[in-house]
């Protein structure tokens, strides 16, 4: 099987990209529907979160999804052009794509080194892949065998140490712009994991008040409970926004859901004083001309990576013994990937050799049952030559096929199985050794 990886991250797509690229479970289950339905013999998963879109494949060796085929369903799927998607698209094969897959499950890939969330999120990719019967063995295996690698990891290096998480940055960068928020007062729009993890890690800097806005009262309420602050509704929004010093906002709208309009009558009765907003929803909460109305600071995922380049240096440390599991549980599981259909691929091959020698055969006979004056030596020599032929053309053909650099890997495969000598031997020159 072909192993093959296709997604964009924060590496190579600013938020305003990436946040046309997200796919909710429904929208990823279509996904997995469209490609199991094309390529039946294609495994698939996707992943999906604010910082990536990755599709992950394994497919028949010269078979389909090809990547640019990849490209255009996601193209499709998120309504924009393959043109859009070039410059940022990336992909890896085989060995690389178990790589990547391992490297960003263990959080080694992420904007937040290190972060637990991502784990989660794979997590969550291979099940709805096994949910929607697109995960076959070999995307068993990897994402298993992914997993285990992110335990160990976690657990025998210090990789995951300390505040690791988008919301953790948020706050972490909250704090930089004051100098304290004991008088300030923090408003988290959303109620889901990531607002929970951004209200704890602002309810340590012990704010003045807490305000939790969410579509659901009752989210809200459970919420702001949780940590002594105060529900609203959305319908109160734009009141909270005056109020609030400090905005952490992450919600699972498509669309803004704080508007230039609405941002421009908060700014007009807050009498000049600064609204700090931090934006970590993909697609963004707040539209980005936002940004330049006056006192108002507004700042998405890619502004944090300031910050957090700033708490990596001081995990790079564990970079290198997390890096070593990594690759040793690559190699084992890409591996196992390689040789676990051995079993299958050898019946196959047996079958197909057995029905070519059955047909020939079936001819030779038949031949030497009418006789009609033919030599039957002659019929068992041409038996011969017609199976040395059929069995070699395939090997012989894909020799001439490819870059030089597969040609040479294929001679070498045969010379290996068929203990092929290089060269012809002697010449009428001498030895090859003379």
């Amino acid at each position: 099987m072909h192993l093959l990886c296709v997604g964009i991250s924060h590496h190579t797509a600013p938020v305003a990209l990436r946040e046309r690229l997200t796919l909710d479970e429904d929208r990823a289950r279509a996904v997995l529907k469209q490609l199991h339905t094309a390529h039946q013999q294609s495994e698939g998963a996707v992943v999906s979160t604010c910082n990536r879109l990755e599709v992950y494949l394994a497919r028949p060796l010269h078979g389909h999804p090809r990547v640019e085929q990849v490209i255009a369903l996601i193209a499709t799927q998120c309504d924009c052009q393959t043109s859009d998607l070039v410059d940022a698209v990336y992909h890896h094969d085989n060995e690389a794509a178990v790589r990547h897959l391992f490297r960003v499950t263990c959080g080694l890939d992420s904007m937040v080194l290190g972060e637990h969330q991502i784990v989660t999120q794979i997590k969550q990719a291979y099940d709805l892949a096994q949910q929607s019967d697109t995960c076959g063995k070999v995307l068993h295996r990897l994402f298993q065998d992914a997993l285990a690698a992110s335990k160990q990891v976690r657990s025998e290096t210090g990789i995951g140490a300390g505040r690791l998480s988008v919301a953790s940055a948020a706050v972490d960068f909250a704090s930089h712009l004051f100098a304290s928020l004991h008088d300030k007062t923090v408003l988290s729009i959303g109620a889901g994991k990531m607002s929970r993890l951004a209200v704890q890690h602002f309810m340590e800097q012990q704010p003045a008040k807490l305000l939790v806005c969410n579509r659901s009262r009752e989210a809200a309420h459970q919420l702001a409970s949780a940590f002594g602050g105060e529900a609203c509704g959305f319908d109160t929004l734009e009141q909270q926004l005056v109020d609030a010093d400090v905005v952490i906002t992450c919600t699972g709208a498509n669309e803004p859901i704080a508007t230039l309009s609405m941002m421009r009558r908060v700014v007009s009765t807050r009498s000049f004083r600064p609204l700090f907003i931090i934006d970590i929803a993909v697609p963004r909460d707040f539209e980005p001309a936002v940004s330049e109305l006056p006192n108002v600071y507004l700042y998405n995922l890619d502004d944090l990576q300031r910050v957090v380049a700033g708490n990596q240096i001081q995990r790079t440390g564990e970079v290198d013994a997390a890096e070593a599991i990594v690759e040793q549980a690559v190699s084992v599981c890409y591996t196992q990937v390689q040789t676990g259909d051995f079993g299958d691929l050898v019946k196959q091959l047996r079958a197909q050799m057995d029905a070519m020698c059955r047909a020939e055969a079936e001819r030779a006979a038949q031949r030497l049952q009418h006789g009609n004056g033919h030599d039957p030596q002659r019929i068992v020599d041409e038996l011969t030559d017609r199976l040395v032929n059929k069995i070699l053309h395939r090997p012989l053909n894909e020799l001439g096929k490819g870059t030089p650099q597969q040609a040479a890997l294929y001679a070498a495969a045969l010379r290996r199985v068929f203990a092929l000598e290089m060269g012809s031997g002697k010449s009428e020159g001498g030895s090859a050794d003379e």
